[in-house]
């Protein structure tokens, strides 16, 4: 930009050099016009350089302010980060990276990056579908990915692999949670521990009859009492073990924490059943209509609300609790018994 200034400056130069010329040497003749002749008219020359300096100056300061324009906008020039698989995974894309992936395993079906990310990502696709029906084949193709990429003996990610594995098996049902435990032991094995490892691992065991492992498992999950759906599990666990004080307890707290108002609604209709079995009918009484407050909609909490009348034989009302529950759901199996 700068060799370009000095080109024309210098062509300006030339051009002012060539005017001056013609200017000095332009001379009228005095008989045509009978003009007296007139002393030749120089410009002076310090003014002639001064001009010049400032021409080259501005001309300079231009380039330069181009020069650092031009670099501004290339350093703002935002540079396009590169797709990897790990990137797609990164940024949560499971679709676009389970098709990347395939494109891949079409040239190499043993590439182990490319199982791993494409399992993991039909996992995340399997458990964001809304019936069982249409998770099965996407947590399928996920296990079986993985499980070649365990064939293979991918070291770096093996603990990760065994996790998603085991949260695989155990979303396909009750039938695959020996190996839900299996893959989630192992995972731990291989020291990857994740938020949720024991949170699935103990509602296996809880699932298989194992209530007391399930129980010690849910309690290291436990943070600060701010996992409201783990503590209505412990609450629910204690109570299958015969344990209505800790039950309680755990159930109490659930309804503390309140971050989830399905959360609330099971913890009370599980603390007034406990309630019931204690005899302690009007704190029972209490939990329902709590949950009616929440909910009015509930036939299920007019219905046991119905039963505690029933205890005090109060059968008027305990009917009355009854007929609601059947306007509320014309086909509630408790209250068409109680009412026929």
């Amino acid at each position: 930009m700068i060799t370009n200034n000095r080109t024309r400056l210098i062509d300006l130069l030339f051009l002012f050099y060539i005017i001056q010329g013609k200017y000095l040497n332009m001379i009228i003749p005095e008989n045509r016009y009978n003009y007296h002749k007139k002393k030749k008219r120089r410009i002076p020359v310090f003014l002639v350089i001064l001009l010049f300096v400032l021409i080259f100056a501005s001309l300079t300061f231009i380039g330069l302010k181009a020069k650092v324009s031009d670099n501004n906008v290339t350093s703002k020039k935002i540079i396009p980060k590169e797709i990897t698989l790990e990137n797609l995974w990164t940024d949560s894309k499971y679709k676009e990276l389970s098709e990347r992936c395939e494109e891949k395993l079409l040239l190499n079906p043993l590439d182990p990056e490319s199982l791993i990310y494409n399992g993991f990502a039909y996992f995340h696709l399997g458990i964001a579908q809304f019936t069982l029906e249409d998770q099965l084949p996407l947590l399928d193709a996920a296990i079986i990915n993985l499980r070649k990429a365990l064939l293979i003996k991918s070291e770096p990610l093996a603990g990760k692999v065994n996790y998603i594995l085991g949260k695989a098996y155990y979303h396909k049902g009750r039938f695959y949670l020996d190996q839900a435990i299996y893959y989630l032991e192992k995972s731990i094995e291989l020291e990857y521990i994740n938020i949720d490892t024991y949170k699935y691992l103990g509602l296996s065991y809880s699932e298989l009859g194992f209530y007391e492992e399930g129980i010690e498992l849910f309690l290291k999950t436990i943070d600060n009492d701010k996992d409201d759906m783990i503590l209505l599990v412990i609450g629910q666990t204690y109570h299958k073990l015969g344990d209505n004080k800790n039950s309680k307890l755990y159930l109490k707290r659930a309804i503390d924490i309140n971050d989830d108002f399905r959360v609330e609604i099971k913890s009370r209709f599980l603390l007034g059943k406990i309630f019931i079995e204690e005899d302690e009918l009007e704190k029972a009484e209490e939990q329902y209509n709590l949950i009616l407050d929440k909910n009015p909609g509930s036939a299920d909490a007019h219905y046991y609300i119905g039963e505690i009348y029933s205890e005090r034989d109060n059968t008027i009302k305990a009917r009355a609790e009854w007929r609601k529950a059947l306007e509320l759901d014309p086909s509630h199996y408790g209250a068409l018994l109680k009412l026929h």
